[in-house]
């Protein structure tokens, strides 16, 4: 195998691969990506045998030399690309191990086995649904920060993903908070709910590469696959029960804020400059007009952010995790959001008007 293409491209594809390939474990292997060149073109491919990618490379940016495969260690090849000082590099197979060349410099890099590399699956030759990939970007970015970290209820470290009624829902949630979005896909599109960790939706968006583009979304056995342009990733699915979280969406809320999104975002940052670690919460208070946002650390002081808002429904205090609700309004461009709300003690309802749901649990002091 040879190959000869554009050192930042060339950079960009090892640099996904390694995001995937793992750095430790019990199969070295794992450690490596293997780089094809066919009559198909370029493919950097990696696994850590829950998500694998296949980045295609554009053929203006790699060259064909010779075809063949080499199985490269991810780390080393991804740090080579991005520090060698030149516009071109190339990569050339030899019986034990690659060169490596850029400009003045030349690195012998030991190979691995090919056939030691998992094989990574191809999707289905039918997608379940295609989907503008500009949009499902936007629905990932509204839902994923949402999702829980590290939940002894695994389902709740994904995203949700159902089609229902010609549209498609994601949806994640940590138990305190839920982010929900929905996109119109037609009625064609059949797919079974799906739970797909956080790290294979991140990757999803790099195969967009312009931006009129559909990605293919299709479900295998345990497994789902994002076939776009630039490539394809595939996952295993999460096992478990998704909670019914339309359940949980509050339907009686009786008192409505307007607000400005930029405005309230920057008056919750600045309240949140006054909270502390043991006290990680501010008091949103809203009359007619105006909201207060406050904030307080013990023995360090306070602040109070007022911001114009329309109101309608009595007076309330209610008491948010700031980093919550900045969460939500940094993941949206709308000019406008609703904050719906009760009482104090149960949830409250953003919603931002493109569809986008938003409920989360304030902190309720008795």
């Amino acid at each position: 195998m040879e190959i000869k293409g554009k050192r930042e491209a060339l950079a960009e594809g090892f640099g996904i691969a390694q995001a995937i390939a793992t750095t430790r474990g019990t199969r070295p292997v794992l450690q490596n990506l293997l780089i094809n060149a066919s009559s198909d073109g370029v493919v950097i491919s990696a696994t850590d045998m829950e998500i694998g990618i296949k980045w295609k490379m554009d053929a203006a940016d790699c060259q064909i030399l010779k075809e063949g495969s080499a199985l490269l260690p991810a780390a080393r090849l991804s740090q080579i690309a991005r520090i060698v000082e030149s516009e071109e590099i190339s990569i050339s197979k030899r019986e034990a191990g690659c060169t490596v060349k850029g400009g003045r410099s030349i690195f012998e890099v030991m190979a691995e086995n090919v056939e030691d590399f998992p094989e990574i699956p191809n999707p289905p030759a039918k997608s379940a649904l295609e989907i503008d990939a500009i949009k499902f970007a936007d629905m990932t970015k509204k839902t994923i920060f949402a999702a829980a970290r590290e939940s002894t209820r695994y389902a709740l470290n994904g995203v949700h993903l159902e089609v229902k009624d010609g549209h498609l829902e994601m949806v994640a949630t940590d138990g305190r908070r839920m982010a929900l979005v929905r996109e119109k896909v037609g009625k064609q599109a059949v797919m079974p709910a799906a739970i797909v960790p956080q790290k294979a939706l991140a990757q999803v968006e790099r195969l967009q590469k312009g931006d009129d583009e559909t990605l293919g979304i299709a479900i295998g056995d345990r497994q789902i696959f994002f076939a776009g342009k630039r490539g394809l990733v595939v996952s295993r699915l999460i096992e478990g029960h998704f909670p019914p979280y339309n359940e949980v969406i509050p339907r009686d809320n009786n008192k409505k804020a307007v607000l400005n999104r930029g405005a309230l975002l920057s008056a919750m940052r600045q309240a949140a400059l006054m909270t502390s670690e043991e006290s990680k919460s501010v008091v949103m208070s809203f009359n007619d007009g105006e909201l207060t946002v406050t904030g307080r650390a013990p023995d360090e002081g306070s602040s109070e952010v007022k911001v114009d808002a329309r109101y309608e429904g009595e007076k309330i205090d209610i008491r948010f995790n700031p980093q919550f609700i900045i969460d939500c309004l940094a993941t949206t461009s709308s000019d406008e959001v609703t904050l719906e709300m009760k009482e104090p003690s149960t949830p409250a309802l953003v919603k931002d008007g493109t569809g986008f749901l938003y409920v989360v649990m304030p902190i309720h002091i008795v």
